[in-house]
């Protein structure tokens, strides 16, 4: 239920409040009429009379008390047992402790002398006051009776009429069928059909009312008040009605508490609204002026709301009001024992759970009307948000909201939160955060989220987390901060900042950038690496749909002893590619056939290392082969290569056992230089459109053009082919005159 409807059944539920306590005097004088008439009750006269007497009074004491007292201006007594005739009436009433003022008044009544019976056909009117009120200041409080028929039995104290009865006091008015007025227990009843109205004042909203019930009874002594249901209240378009309403009297017989039984229930029809809300009990207590300090729903508390806007629903076990004093203005609501929030608007769902929920409401503005200025849940709670695409489920041990002007909710407070976001087929995406900060739009949605302490994403397998996090409704981008980490069971990702783009799946990190890639999905290092490889750059942008990602600025991509350095290398994990551009540099380590480069004396000779610059890098993971172009240059101990291209072979077989990934390089085994290749080794130059090295035999095989070589003097030779064996620095040469081997050219160790 959102705080509007809540402030509008506060104020609704104080109204009724205070109708009832309104009320309360109205049946008191009710009680009192009903008493006073029972004990005026002139004689009818017989046709012989007796005596006449001028003035007649005659009083019922009870313990040396004066309980009541008959006086008439006139009496007329009659021969042969016949009643007395009164005229001109009067009975007071004083009650046991003397606390009563009550006068009946009617123009005449049978008395008779030996039961005390007093009976009264005609027009009876009562009038209700305080016991002592001050001299020379005008009564306020006088509540007049109308009636007729009325009995009074002088013995049992009992007086009844089964005539329609009318009250009025200053605030209103009201009626009813049938009296019963025990003087002794000091009980007045309505028998049936009780209505009474009410003038408008403050303490009623400004507007007037009706009670409508089905009896009346008003226990003096016991400060209670009953009235029976059905009990109905009408206010303008607000209806309230009861099985039971019972109101509790102060000293000064002003009601103190009001408590509705037997299922209560609000209604509020106005233009396209409908408003209900219903409980097991409804109980407010007033202050001494009639102000509403306090209500209480208890039991099964159910509110709902329709209109052309939307719906709303709320539940608990119990529901309290405080009200600001001397204003019948909400000040705080509390709702406690599995509490239910909802409201439906424009195909979007706001739910709220929680254990127990409290509202501060701002003091009413112009046209008296309140809103909602703070909420906090006092226990665990969920707040659950769903339209057509997304379900998003938000859970923490306690949250705070503040509301705006308008009374929509402008901010969100939490702690130790957890949100779980569903959208469409996406997986189901977790946000774990210490604290939660969230500001919503005029139309109620949530606009930007803050998180800080420990935040944590999670979705399928992939993972991210920070210190800090920014969510963006409106463009779906997340941003964290703070030593941000993102990772999936391949590769995690360190940085400054990230951002990840929700809608479009797309992510960027910058400062920082290093990214680990493992060498199998089950963490272990293939046979074709050396164990996981990393990269390092400024920045990186990339895809989550398509898994491509780029890393720019100074990149620089290293596994054991390969290294790529380049401007911008770019990976695809779905077509298992890798790219690199600008400035290309990579070392491939050869750990496999001839050595080319013995080790020193005394030490064991390490892996052939193979530097490639070139402006471009292509390679593939799935076939284990890298392309270079743009002009390649290679440099592996004292020998040397120049191409415009340059293909390697990395070992394909043992790349793929690396499930795939494109970073999963492995030895050199074979490369192609193609295009004005030269190839130097000490003093040796030879040139050829074509160069195949093969590791496994540790030879160059130039060819293409007219291979030829040429010495330190200046000596060259040409063939259709020309091979060098590195290992034994032995040339083939290949031409028309047949194969011939050269061993003269023997580089210099």
């Amino acid at each position: 239920m959102r705080n509007r409807e809540a402030a509008r059944y506060a104020r609704w539920a104080a109204v009724a409040a205070g109708s009832i306590a309104l009320l309360v005097v109205g049946i008191y004088a009710a009680r009192v009429i009903s008493a006073a008439r029972r004990r005026s009750s002139p004689a009818r006269v017989s046709s012989s009379v007796q005596q006449q007497i001028q003035t007649f009074s005659y009083s019922g004491t009870e313990k040396n008390r004066t309980v009541f007292t008959i006086r008439a201006s006139h009496a007329t007594e009659f021969k042969a047992g016949s009643p007395a005739l009164l005229e001109d009436v009067w009975i007071s009433i004083y009650g046991r402790d003397g606390d009563r003022n009550d006068n009946i008044h009617t123009h005449e009544c049978s008395y008779e002398q030996k039961t005390g019976s007093v009976e009264c056909k005609g027009e009876v009117t009562i009038d209700i006051q305080e016991a002592n009120p001050r001299p020379a200041i005008p009564h306020q409080g006088s509540l007049y009776i109308r009636t007729s028929n009325l009995t009074f039995d002088g013995q049992t104290g009992e007086a009844s009429t089964p005539a329609p009865v009318e009250f009025s006091l200053p605030q209103g008015h009201g009626r009813g069928v049938g009296v019963s007025y025990s003087t002794r227990a000091a009980i007045v009843s309505v028998e049936h059909a009780v209505d009474f109205e009410m003038a408008p004042s403050q303490r009623n909203g400004g507007l007037p009312f009706s009670v409508q019930a089905a009896s009346l009874e008003v226990r003096r002594n016991d400060r209670k008040v009953f009235l029976n249901g059905p009990v109905v209240i009408q206010q303008g378009d607000r209806h309230l009605s009861a099985g039971k309403v019972s109101i509790s009297l102060g000293e000064k017989f002003h009601a103190r508490q009001v408590l509705a039984e037997g299922s209560p229930s609000i209604r509020i029809a106005r233009g396209g609204d409908f408003v209900q809300a219903s409980a097991e009990t409804v109980q407010a207590d007033l202050s001494p002026e009639g102000w509403i300090e306090h209500v209480a729903a208890r039991g099964n508390v159910i509110g709902s709301r329709q209109s052309p806007r939307g719906a709303g629903h709320f539940s608990s076990d119990r529901v309290e009001l405080s009200m600001e004093s001397t204003r019948n203005v909400l000040r705080e609501m509390t709702a406690t024992g599995s509490v239910v929030a909802q409201s439906q608007r424009a195909g979007i769902s706001q739910t709220l759970k929680s254990t127990a929920v409290r509202l501060n409401f701002a003091p009413a503005g112009q046209l008296g009307r309140q809103h909602a200025e703070r909420a906090e849940t006092l226990g665990a709670s969920t707040i659950i948000l769903k339209d057509a695409h997304e379900t998003t489920e938000v859970r923490a041990p306690r949250f705070v909201t503040k509301f705006a002007d308008n009374g929509h909710l402008a901010g969100l407070l939490g702690s130790q939160v957890e949100v779980r976001r569903a959208s469409g087929n996406s997986a189901l995406q977790i946000n774990t955060a210490g604290n939660l900060s969230a500001g919503f739009a005029p139309d109620g949605q949530w606009a930007k989220v803050e998180e800080t302490g420990g935040v944590e994403f999670q979705q399928g397998d992939r993972h991210a987390s920070a210190r800090n996090a920014e969510i963006d409704r409106g463009s779906g981008q997340i941003t964290l901060s703070g030593s941000p980490v993102i990772s999936d069971p391949v590769s995690r990702t360190t940085a400054q900042t990230v951002t990840l783009e929700q809608k479009s799946g797309q992510f960027a990190a910058a400062g920082g950038v290093v990214s680990t890639y493992f060498a199998s999905s089950a963490g272990k290092p293939t046979k074709a690496g050396t164990g996981p490889a990393h990269i390092a750059a400024a920045g990186l942008s990339g895809s989550s749909s398509n898994g491509r990602v780029v890393y720019s600025g100074h990149a620089r991509l290293w596994q054991g002893e390969s290294v790529l350095e380049a401007d911008q290398i770019a990976i695809s994990r779905d077509e298992k590619t890798m790219q690199a551009r600008g400035n290309v540099v990579a070392v491939f380590p050869q750990t496999s056939g001839p050595s080319i480069a013995p080790a020193s004396k005394g030490k064991k000779s390490g892996p052939v290392l193979w530097k490639v610059r070139a402006p471009h890098l292509m390679y593939s993971g799935g076939e284990g082969k890298a392309h270079l172009e743009g002009g390649v240059r290679i440099v592996s101990g004292q020998v040397s290569l120049a191409s415009r291209m340059l293909d390697v072979d990395l070992g394909a077989a043992r790349a793929a056992e690396a499930d795939g990934s494109p970073l999963a390089t492995g030895q050199l085994s074979r490369a192609v230089a193609q295009g004005n290749v030269v190839v130097r080794r000490g003093d040796l130059r030879a040139t050829a459109e074509k160069a195949t090295y093969t590791v496994a035999d540790g030879k160059f095989v130039l060819s293409g053009g007219e291979p030829t070589i040429t010495d330190a003097s200046g000596n060259s030779t040409s063939g259709r082919s020309l091979t060098f064996f590195l290992p034994n620095d032995t040339i083939l040469i290949d031409s028309q005159e047949g194969s011939r081997t050269l061993t003269r050219h023997r580089v210099e160790k």
